[in-house]
């Protein structure tokens, strides 16, 4: 009988019962941050994630991540309809398959070429796979390996990635700018659902 009201009680709590599972990425999960904003990770093929930001006021941007870390393609949005002029993709010299997935104390160094309006833009980008640690978000916990990358010819540019390997999928906790470090921006998410 104990064994029963245990297993009950560990299949209530939120770890098992209300967290996403990488079967959500079909629907959508919903990422929500502490300003009320909210990310959605949606599968959109093998390879590639689509995330959708929304501000909570009406703006927001559209990302195609590799691998559900690497953008291949942004644009803003505006009360949910994509804003003209604003599309930027990044192509990587390798294959989607080929793209490598973070491993502990691991590095990726890239070239990365741009197309921004109609400019080609040749670029480096590094990335650094921190150690195995835990992130939660509410009340559920996820492995995570922390990436920072650096996006060299953007004067140093440096993002912080959180990267849940349980759910293929990474969201941004820091931006910032190496010629000023003042301009630090961190984000918070307080709650993370299944669509």
């Amino acid at each position: 009988m104990r064994a029963l009201f245990f297993l009950t009680t560990l299949l209530a709590s939120p770890t098992w019962a209300d967290c996403p599972s990488q079967a959500d990425l079909r629907h959508g999960i919903r990422l929500t941050d502490t300003d009320g904003g909210s990310e959605v990770f949606q599968r959109h093929d093998q390879y590639f994630v689509r995330v959708t930001y929304d501000d909570g006021d009406g703006f927001g941007a559209q990302y195609l991540l590799l691998k559900g870390i690497y953008v291949v393609e942004v644009f803003d949005l505006e009360n949910g309809d994509s804003v003209p002029g604003t599309r930027i993709t990044h192509a990587y010299p390798l294959k989607p398959a080929l793209a490598p997935l973070p491993v502990a104390g691991g590095s990726w160094d890239t070239e990365v070429i741009t197309l921004d309006q109609g400019e080609v833009l040749n670029g480096a980008e590094s990335y650094r796979f921190g150690a195995h640690t835990q992130a939660t978000i509410g009340g559920c916990s996820y492995e995570m390996l922390k990436i920072t990358a650096v996006y060299h010819d953007d004067d140093g540019y440096t993002e912080t990635l959180n990267y849940l390997p349980e759910l293929g999928i990474s969201y941004l906790v820091e931006s910032r700018e190496a010629s000023d470090p003042l301009e630090t921006y961190t984000y918070t998410y307080v709650r993370i659902e299944a669509e």
